[in-house]
């Protein structure tokens, strides 16, 4: 096996250890409440909903880089590295999101898709600034919201 399936399975795994299914409910509830959301509204703001949540998301790492965790996953103090690295990858999202946000808005959910990997990334360096069990909850969700994003707003963008 590859070096890198090794060390995605041994995240998976040792963030398995501490899973709680209930969270994995949450996060699959709280996909399926975003997307229908979206669906019912008019289709000239389904993009400007996919930007908001594609801000939403990296805006949590800066709050967990902000806040800092100790190996308790108590609260301490801001990791300047941490703090640094996560605001620079928001400002690509968000850059990147209101490039493509009036003339290719499908690209958002590709943009999205990008942020699981992402927290994958995150998973794997064993992020120190948020809870071990965050990472692999929001790639699920990223990936799930990613492809509905692409899947509505190329339906948008065929019927205009």
């Amino acid at each position: 096996m590859p070096r890198f399936c090794g060390e995605v399975s041994s995240a998976i795994v040792g963030m398995m250890t501490d899973f709680n299914f209930l969270y994995l409910g949450l996060t699959l509830g709280l996909a399926a409440a975003a997307i229908g959301v979206t669906l019912a509204l008019p289709q000239n703001m389904r993009s400007t909903a996919f930007y908001a949540q594609l801000v939403l998301m990296v805006g949590i790492y800066i709050g967990f880089a902000l806040a800092g965790l100790d190996e308790a996953a108590f609260v301490t103090r801001a990791s300047v590295s941490g703090v640094l690295v996560e605001s620079l990858s928001a400002l690509f999202f968000m850059f990147a999101g209101l490039m493509v946000l009036t003339q290719r808005p499908w690209a958002l959910g590709v943009l999205i898709l990008a942020h699981g990997g992402v927290d994958l990334l995150h998973m794997l360096v064993g992020s120190s600034h948020s809870p071990d069990w965050y990472e692999f909850l929001c790639l699920i969700y990223d990936a799930i919201v990613g492809v509905a994003a692409i899947w509505m707003l190329s339906a948008d963008t065929a019927k205009n």
